[in-house]
């Protein structure tokens, strides 16, 4: 594959769909040709994934789904976008189902496991803000039942922090203004484009 694949991750209310689309915007004004897309997806699946996170499912059918999701929008988007040269960054990836899936008990070496064929970022950045600042910021509107479930998201969190100890994602501070965190986030994209 010649393009490159990023990652943004982070609690829900961290600031990711914000954050990324000011990355985006910013790489395109550097002249990469540049594919935004998400997790879960719009796709069949992800619509599935969507209702489910309303109404409640079991950790191995959510993991499982997630997977089916990421391979299918893997293999009819993101490859290709990759194979053409293009540079892809996703909102939530691989290490999503980690991080949430293992706070909801499974076990990480299943989780890796059903996930095996999905393409690997080049580069993840963890958007880090305490869950009570997120849950604030989301301020209580809609919220999925592991949303607005604050012990669930310190769970999650800790699992990106873990992460992030073992070099898999790049923690970023997710406090401060959104020019300070962008800052932060463009810091790392350019070490990680050699620019």
């Amino acid at each position: 594959m010649r393009g490159r694949l990023l990652c943004v991750e982070g609690l829900d209310g961290c600031g990711k769909s914000t954050q990324t689309s000011l990355l985006v915007r910013w790489l395109r004004s550097l002249g990469y040709r540049v594919l935004r897309t998400a997790e879960p997806t719009r796709g069949p699946v992800g619509r599935l994934i969507r209702r489910g996170l309303r109404e409640g499912m079991p950790a191995e059918v959510e993991a499982l789904l997630f997977a089916a999701d990421r391979m299918e929008h893997a293999s009819r988007v993101v490859l290709p976008a990759l194979r053409r040269g293009g540079m892809v960054v996703s909102e939530r990836g691989l290490y999503s189902s980690i991080a949430y899936q293992c706070a909801r008990g499974l076990r990480e070496e299943w989780v890796r496991e059903i996930n095996r064929f999905s393409p690997l970022p080049g580069l993840t950045l963890f958007l880090d803000l305490p869950p009570e600042e997120c849950l604030r910021r989301m301020g209580g509107k809609d919220l999925d039942l592991f949303e607005r479930d604050l012990s669930f998201q310190r769970r999650v969190r800790r699992k990106y922090l873990e992460l992030a100890v073992r070099g898999e994602v790049e923690r970023v501070e997710g406090r401060g203004s959104v020019e300070e965190v962008q800052g932060r986030m463009r810091e790392r994209v350019l070490r990680w484009l050699g620019r």
